[in-house]
């Protein structure tokens, strides 16, 4: 009988310990379409025939006006090849805070990005990590003189019974 008192609470222990974990992961977790849209690839390719970086401002919170409040919003960046027939590489996402410093990469490896496929990356609403001045930097190439991808982000949020949302166009960078 006093081994069975003992084996419930340490259970239960077991379950609230593994439900924390849980939680814990799923704060890191990538969310959006990126995950299926891309194919991870062993390497960059050697020598693309282009390669070049797009800017992509970012709100992961606007400011309300009253009394310096902030309003979190969630981001959603979307990264679309419009190249009917050629793929493009992704070769970088990064994001980066209002103070201009990495935040996270989201890319372990380069990765293929199909013809007129898309890809998009989720800042959850919580995700206060970015700041008000939050941005992406995301680096492309292409074994081919092709049109460059479109890349955009979109912000949705609530304040009250007021939905908000807004788009911001990526920039492409001349040089890094």
């Amino acid at each position: 009988m006093m081994l069975r008192r003992i084996a419930v609470p340490a259970c239960c222990v077991c379950v609230i310990l593994a439900g924390g974990c849980s939680r814990e992961q799923a704060e890191h977790k990538s969310y959006g379409s990126a995950a299926t849209a891309l194919k991870p690839l062993p390497s960059a390719p050697a020598s693309p025939r282009m390669r070049k970086s797009i800017y992509v401002p970012v709100y992961s919170n606007i400011y309300r006006g009253v009394e310096n409040t902030t309003i979190e919003l969630a981001a959603t960046l979307s990264i679309r090849n419009i190249s009917p027939r050629q793929p493009i590489v992704i070769e970088a996402v990064d994001y980066y805070d209002s103070g201009g410093q990495r935040v996270r990469g989201y890319l372990a490896t380069p990765s293929e990005l199909g013809p007129l496929a898309s890809a998009e990356y989720v800042i959850q609403q919580r995700d206060r990590s970015g700041g008000t001045g939050a941005s992406f930097l995301v680096r492309w190439s292409s074994a081919n003189e092709i049109d460059e991808p479109v890349v955009e982000a979109v912000m949705v949020g609530q304040a009250g019974n007021a939905g908000i949302s807004f788009t911001s166009q990526g920039r492409p960078l001349r040089s890094e």
